[in-house]
């Protein structure tokens, strides 16, 4: 670096007080055009640079995700190859009866929630790169003890490992998307693992169409050993480096993920700045309980969770669940196995339609076109069962046709409501607890679930299935209306941004205070 650079390098960032805060008129200064020495091409290749590297980062966290969705639809491999007689009328190698499969099918979504609730305390204790990566290791002990399986106990506790893994991830992988990401790509790169979510299911289906249930099992370690070694490769959040006083790592890990030490250096300051802030009005020993019931952290909790309540009974999950069996009631022929494979397809293909909308269409309006759709989609359905019911004419291929149509633009609508609770855990919690919260309410959300896939059946024939689809239609249009009232935009802000959103009095989106509107670079604020 020669003398000059050094002298207008230390304009803004001073030597001899490395962290000091540097002032500034506005906020163009965050751009790298700003500065006079780089050029507009050395910015720009420094911006891709920075935009690549985020990618990276992204992508690593994604290859484990993919590895999580796996042993999610593991069971619909593993059950019919377990069944007393198999296709070839052969006994099975551990035969198994309905109780017993069950316990197959529902053990992962029971450990689930327990590696949930440790995973914030890991992710804010030891780190979130570093809790990524021990999940991987009951991961891998879970799917080899299935494939070594002898006996039904063995698969449950395979079963279980697996699940208890999935959990460790959740919240943590979220977390440190949102930590890493610039507002312009959170949007995009947030909602990605529930692609890869969709992908890891597709896989273990195409698999298991195939191949034997144990070779299916070893096979399930690949991604978990690919993704170990990627994230081995990546830097930890600089929030959490910079918390844990590792100002020199957060520094690193920013320069890297921005592509520019000038830019990171000015980006540091201002998280120096925002946590001597914090840490001044902090008290002492203060507990998780008392931080969550202050006004920034319990009216997210609040909108996160009323939406995830909706988004269960709004049937995200059931309809993709009990799809073939919805459509199999109008008396359709089909490949079971083909009809998951597509399942899974369309499910994945959704997803990454809306992570792309979601780099140019707000959060708010994305929800409440999404819960008036899908909840359209159920009512459509509902009279459409309910007129079935009465009428004397013959089943039909038409008839299929109908649910299958109805049931994929559910799904293509319900889309959003399915990904955007991931989502805005790692966009509306502030920094302080947004760990431990990111675990817990991963945990919360599995075992509400859990317990309303094990009601499904006793509802469905208590009130027959056009009466769960218009349970599912008032779930989705109250999506709509809880969203418009109450969520803020996100698209485009700094989470520190949304953090000071939540600090003020008001409750209701249109009484914000109009200067969040206020977005940290031209390109954003003409999209708010």
């Amino acid at each position: 670096m020669t003398t000059d650079r050094d002298d207008e390098y230390s304009k803004f960032v001073p030597i001899k007080q490395q962290f000091e805060i540097v002032p500034y008129k506005d906020k163009e200064h965050y751009q790298c055009s700003s500065l006079s020495v780089a050029s507009d091409n050395s910015c720009e290749r420094a911006s891709r640079r920075g935009t690549f590297h985020q990618i990276i980062a992204t992508c690593a966290v994604l290859l484990l995700a993919a590895a999580c969705g796996m042993p999610i639809g593991y069971s619909s491999v593993l059950l019919p190859q377990l069944s007393v007689t198999n296709n070839t009328n052969e006994h099975s190698e551990i035969p198994i009866n309905i109780a017993m499969g069950s316990w197959i099918a529902s053990i992962h979504s029971l450990a689930t929630p327990m590696g949930s609730i440790i995973s914030g305390p890991l992710a804010d204790s030891i780190g979130r790169r570093t809790t990524l990566l021990i999940s991987i290791v009951p991961m891998c002990i879970g799917w080899c003890t299935i494939a070594n399986s002898q006996t039904f106990f063995m698969i449950i506790v395979g079963r279980f490992l697996c699940g208890f893994a999935v959990g460790i991830l959740g919240g943590p992988g979220q977390v440190y998307i949102a930590e890493t990401t610039e507002p312009n790509l959170r949007g995009l790169l947030i909602g990605a693992p529930f692609v890869a979510y969709s992908l890891g299911i597709c896989v273990v289906y195409t698999l298991g169409s195939s191949f034997n249930w144990r070779t299916v099992a070893w096979c399930g370690n690949i991604l978990p050993i690919l993704a170990s070694l990627a994230i081995f490769c990546i830097p930890e959040t600089p929030n959490w480096l910079l918390r844990h006083k590792k100002v020199e790592s957060a520094l690193r890990s920013l320069s890297f993920l921005r592509g520019n030490e000038i830019v990171a250096q000015k980006e540091l300051n201002d998280m120096v700045k925002r946590l001597d802030q914090e840490l001044a009005t902090t008290k002492t020993n203060e507990n998780i309980f008392e931080l969550c019931c202050q006004r920034v952290a319990i009216k997210p909790l609040i909108i996160v969770i009323t939406l995830s309540l909706l988004q269960m009974f709004s049937g995200t999950f059931i309809v993709v669940f009990y799809a073939i069996d919805i459509i199999s009631e109008f008396g359709g022929n089909f490949d079971t196995k083909f009809a998951a494979i597509w399942t899974g397809i369309v499910r994945m293909v959704c997803t990454i339609i809306f992570c792309v909308i979601l780099l140019f269409v707000r959060r708010r309006r994305i929800l409440v076109l999404a819960g008036i759709g899908s909840g359209l989609s159920c009512i459509v359905l509902s009279i459409y069962l309910y007129t079935r019911n009465f009428s004397s004419e013959p089943k039909s291929h038409a008839d299929v046709m109908m649910a299958a149509i109805c049931l994929l633009l559910y799904i293509a609508f319900n889309t959003p409501i399915m990904v955007m609770p991931g989502i805005m855990v790692g966009e509306l919690f502030p920094a302080r607890i947004r760990g431990r919260t990111a675990g817990t309410v991963f945990a919360a959300m599995n075992v509400a679930l859990f317990g309303f896939t094990k009601a499904f059946p006793y509802i469905q024939i208590a009130i027959k299935m056009r009466g769960v689809f218009m349970i599912f239609a008032i779930s989705s249009f109250l999506v709509s209306i809880v969203m418009f009232m109450f969520q803020p935009e996100t698209k485009g802000r700094t989470l520190e941004q949304v953090e000071d959103y939540f600090r003020e009095d008001n409750w209701l989106w249109h009484k914000r205070d109009k200067s969040y509107k206020q977005v940290p670079n031209s390109k954003t604020s003409t999209e708010a």
